[in-house]
């Protein structure tokens, strides 16, 4: 995407990471790069003026921009944040985690691998005896869960390699023939051996929004935010129908509560990324975000205004959701059904914030950000 050559420079763009948030806009020395909505997802575009320096890449929290430098992954703001400061988005206690993969499971970015393994040796510890007397009822055989017992020559034989001293065998015996001890049942530290792994994190499409730390039930992971911050709402300009903000937040950090009018309450999810703030059609949210560590960045605001275009191709069943669901598509200023068609066309008011398009049932609406004036 740009390169510079001679110092072995390269940042490339990853657009199923980009989640149209900006923050490589705001934090460009250059003001080189800019973002644009390109139907369902989202294109970079960088000017002749990239220094190719790898800060966009830096403080990109979705992995959408990778920097390299002479074959080395990270620009200079990495560099300080990994190996001055130490800064790591999650820190997994392995000590503590009994790699039930709930982190992996309930992580929205696919971020966290867990990769673990069973040492079945170390559950199935018990004891076996067989004794005398066997009638050859083969309930034991007919029973077993595993397949482990044969009768041979009129005595039950038991392959401890299948075995897993569950003991049904020995419950069901009518005669008391065999006796099986279950130590795994018993001893459960056991288990907690018999179970090993690692986590393995990739950080560049870890948003740090905490899911994992919240669902793990050990406590075993940390995650820090690279930003610190306050998110301010106004009341005033904030539209009561619309959805917006909720609906498009990468880390799922935003509610609504009733008190009985409208209220937008951030959680502790929010990594200050500011997609809510560029997409509020109303203008209602503005994020401050700042590092953590006393590292001088200057975070500008862009309000670029930037005229949209809204297609609608062949296909459209005239349901209104694209309709209802935009906040501002009232006086036909972004998008309304006329004649059983739902119709757009070029718009100002248009935030490109997707929800149209998201969720529409046919899937023929695409939204576009144009870069000249039209």
């Amino acid at each position: 995407m740009a390169r510079d050559e001679e110092r072995g420079n390269y940042l490339y763009f990853v657009p199923d990471k980009c989640v149209g948030c900006g923050m490589c806009e705001s934090v460009c020395p250059k003001m080189a790069i800019a973002v644009y909505r390109n139907g369902k997802g989202f294109e970079v575009e960088v000017g002749s003026n990239c220094a190719v320096c790898g800060t966009c890449s830096d403080f990109c929290q979705f992995g959408a921009l990778r920097f390299y430098r002479n074959g080395k992954e990270g620009g200079i703001y990495s560099e300080i944040l990994k190996n001055e400061i130490g800064f790591k988005k999650v820190d997994v206690n392995l000590d503590d985690c009994i790699f039930c993969s709930l982190c992996m499971k309930n992580c929205p970015r696919d971020a966290i691998k867990v990769i673990r393994s069973v040492d079945l040796k170390k559950l199935r510890r018990g004891d076996i005896s067989i004794g005398e007397g066997c009638i050859e009822c083969r309930l034991c055989v007919e029973n077993c869960p595993t397949k482990a017992i044969k009768i041979y020559h009129g005595r039950p034989v038991i392959d401890e390699s299948k075995c897993i001293y569950c003991e049904i065998c020995s419950k069901i015996c009518p005669m008391g023939v065999i006796t099986v001890r279950c130590d795994s049942c018993r001893i459960f530290e056991q288990s907690r051996d018999a179970v090993s792994g690692t986590v393995v994190v990739d950080e560049h499409s870890c948003s740090t929004c905490g899911i994992c730390s919240e669902t793990c039930p050990t406590g075993a992971i940390k995650v820090d935010r690279m930003f610190e911050g306050v998110q301010r709402w106004s009341k005033e300009k904030c539209f009561e129908d619309c959805t917006v903000c909720r609906d498009i937040c990468p880390n799922e950090a935003i509610s609504y509560s009733y008190e009985p009018e409208k209220v937008v309450v951030f959680s502790d999810r929010c990594n200050y990324c500011g997609t809510c703030e560029r997409y509020c059609p109303g203008g209602a949210i503005e994020i401050d975000r700042r590092l953590k560590e006393e590292i001088e960045v200057e975070f500008r605001k862009v309000k670029e205004k930037r005229k949209k275009l809204i297609t609608v191709t062949e296909g459209c069943i005239g349901c209104g959701i694209c309709e209802s669901i935009c906040p501002v598509s009232r006086d036909g200023r972004t998008i309304e059904i006329i004649g059983g068609q739902a119709e757009g066309g070029i718009s100002e008011y248009c935030t490109a914030c997707g929800l149209c398009v998201a969720n529409c049932p046919i899937g023929v609406i695409t939204v576009r950000e144009l870069r000249e004036e039209v």
